[in-house]
């Protein structure tokens, strides 16, 4: 049974019975053949439907490079131009990657940039569109690798498969933004999306893919992306205080914040650490080999705090270096693990299946 789409109101307005078929678009290659480009109206945002890479815009990343040169507290990365706007000069809106540049930590966001440049060529960011935000448990988690969707295989993979039998609407993704991990995986995307009917026009869509525990993907949630409907914040950038999380460099630091002693190796096969984080009694790790993410956690208590809520086919124990381990999976291989030493617990959750021998390996290092 197809699930039912939140589609934009120009998929709303089309009824058709043919297929199409998502161009490759590529934010940071620009790579997309789309050659229409829109005419900006003056008081309106003209959707950017050709390339969205920065390299291919110059004035938009010139006005980028202005307007940040001076923010403090947070590093931006332009990924893609939207759209812009005329008005006494040029409003531009910008695809980022946000990190913010404190100490005491700050998840990576990913957020449109609204930048007002004049007619002197000066420029000023006026404001924000949170697309992920700060980082909740159990919500999507910003995409801090390369954004170009080819280049993420298992999303890119899960997107072609969800996509052969939407109709009414092309979707050409531009850019891989976050996962959520739930029963299964979600990925949100990018895309540029145009009704197949004629006169109709572009616009940017946030599509979710939803790939479960066995490799099926299916379309999820789609949202039209309104260009100029900026957060209430406006350019201040604060993080809410509703986030019990902080990121830290190191996992001494975590672990002091945790209240616990927390040891995890530097690597695991191809697997290299990519975030640390700790609340009051939680420290975590995350390795990532660029395709998959694998989640450590050290809490203090004998409760699990794996925060997996997935249902598994197969659940066993084992003897690990003394503590009798919990396995589940749902086929081959391991996804989840949970022990404790009477003291601490501990959980291991992989978004994809490792092989028993990989998971055991990396329990044995966990301390």
């Amino acid at each position: 049974m197809k699930k039912a789409l939140k589609l934009t109101a120009a998929a709303l307005a089309v009824i058709s019975a043919l297929s199409c078929t998502a161009v490759s678009v590529s934010a940071e290659d620009a790579d997309t053949t789309l050659t229409e480009m829109s005419t900006p109206m003056t008081g309106g945002w003209a959707v950017n439907d050709s390339y969205a890479a920065m390299s291919k815009n110059p004035g938009a990343k010139a006005a980028f490079r202005k307007a940040t040169k001076d923010h403090a507290g947070w590093s931006f990365k332009a990924i893609a131009l939207l759209g812009t706007q005329v008005v006494a000069g040029t409003n531009y809106a910008i695809l980022v990657k946000a990190d913010e540049l404190n100490p005491d930590g700050g998840a990576t966001q990913i957020k449109v940039m609204y930048i007002y440049e004049d007619l002197k060529g000066n420029a000023e960011i006026t404001g924000f569109q949170t697309i992920i935000g700060e980082q909740l448990m159990g919500g999507f988690t910003a995409n801090s690798g390369l954004f170009t969707i080819s280049r993420n295989e298992t999303v890119y993979s899960a997107y072609k498969k969800a996509m052969k039998e939407l109709v009414g609407v092309a979707y050409s993704p531009v850019a891989y933004l976050g996962s959520q991990i739930v029963s299964g995986t979600n990925y949100k995307v990018l895309c540029r999306s145009k009704g197949v009917y004629p006169g109709a026009s572009y616009g940017w869509s946030l599509v979710t893919i939803y790939c479960d525990l066995k490799g099926n993907a299916s379309v999820g949630d789609i949202q039209a992306l309104d260009l100029g409907n900026m957060d209430n914040t406006g350019d201040s950038m604060t993080v809410g205080t509703g986030n019990p999380w902080t990121e830290y460099k190191s996992v001494e630091e975590a672990a002091k914040a945790a209240g616990v002693t927390f040891e995890v190796p530097e690597k695991s096969g191809r697997y290299k650490i990519v975030y640390i984080q700790a609340m009051k009694g939680i420290a975590e790790v995350r390795f990532s080999n660029g395709d998959n993410t694998i989640t450590v956690r050290k809490g203090t208590g004998t409760d699990d705090i794996s925060g997996d809520y997935n249902e598994y086919k197969s659940i066993s124990e084992k003897e690990i270096n003394g503590s009798t381990v919990t396995l589940k999976s749902s086929g081959k291989g391991v996804s989840a693990a949970v022990w404790t030493d009477g003291k601490c617990s501990y959980s291991v959750v992989s978004g994809r299946s490792l092989t028993t021998k990989s998971m055991e390996s990396l329990i044995s290092k966990i301390k």
